[in-house]
C-alpha cells in the first residue's frame, strides 16, 4: 500500500495539485480513503459467500451510525482492525441467517439500548473527548438509538424479518461500547 500511495503522492506532485507541504494531509486522506475501500470491498465480499449481502448492509443501517456516535472497542493496529471488523461482519451475517424468537428479540432490544445507553460515547486513545464534546456525542448518540428504536419496533410489531437484521447491527454496537469501556479500563 505504501509503494501505490508515494506513486499516487507523486503523480499529483507532477501535476501540481498537491503542494510539497500538503503531502501529509494528503497522504492521510488517500490512506483512510484506500483502506476504507479495502473494508468494504471485503464485507461485501464476505457477505456475497454467506449469502447475506443484503441483510448484512441492512444490520449496517443500524450498525454504522451507531457505532459512530457510541464509540466502543478499537484494535490498536491496521491489521488487527481488518480482522476484528471481518470477524464482526462474518458474525453478524450468521447472526442474520438465525429467526430468533420474539421474547429473545425483545431482551437483546432492551439489554442493548440499556448497554448503549449507560456505556456511550466510549473514548479511545485516538478519540479522546472534551467535556463539551462529550455532551454533543451523547446527545447524537442517543438520537441515533432513538431512531433506530423506531423503526425496529415498527418493523417488529409488524413481525418483518428486517427488523431482526436492524436488531443486529444494533447488539453488535452494543458488544463494542460494552468491550470498548472494559478496553479504557485495563
Amino acid at each position: 500500500m505504501e509503494r501505490f500511495l508515494e506513486c499516487i503522492l507523486s503523480s499529483m506532485k507532477l501535476r501540481g495539485v498537491m503542494e510539497e507541504d500538503e503531502e501529509d494531509v494528503y497522504r492521510f486522506g488517500l490512506e483512510c480513503l484506500l483502506l476504507k475501500i479495502v473494508h468494504y470491498s471485503s464485507y461485501i465480499i464476505i457477505g456475497m459467500i454467506l449469502k447475506m449481502t443484503i441483510p448484512m448492509l441492512l444490520s449496517a443501517v443500524t450498525l454504522l451510525p451507531l457505532r459512530r456516535k457510541a464509540g466502543g472497542f478499537h484494535a490498536r493496529t491496521r491489521w488487527g482492525c481488518y480482522l476484528v471488523s471481518c470477524t464482526i461482519v462474518v458474525a453478524i451475517c450468521l447472526l442474520d441467517k438465525i429467526v430468533f424468537p420474539m421474547w429473545l428479540s425483545i431482551i437483546t432490544f432492551l439489554g442493548s439500548n440499556v448497554t448503549i445507553f449507560a456505556f456511550g460515547p466510549v473514548e479511545n486513545e485516538n478519540r479522546l473527548l472534551e467535556q463539551e464534546e462529550r455532551k454533543k456525542f451523547r446527545k447524537q448518540m442517543l438520537f441515533v438509538l432513538l431512531m433506530a428504536d423506531a423503526v425496529i419496533i415498527i418493523l417488529g410489531m409488524k413481525k418483518w424479518l428486517i427488523f431482526q437484521w436492524l436488531l443486529n447491527g444494533m447488539v453488535v454496537v452494543a458488544l463494542l461500547t460494552l468491550f470498548g469501556q472494559l478496553q479504557t479500563k485495563y
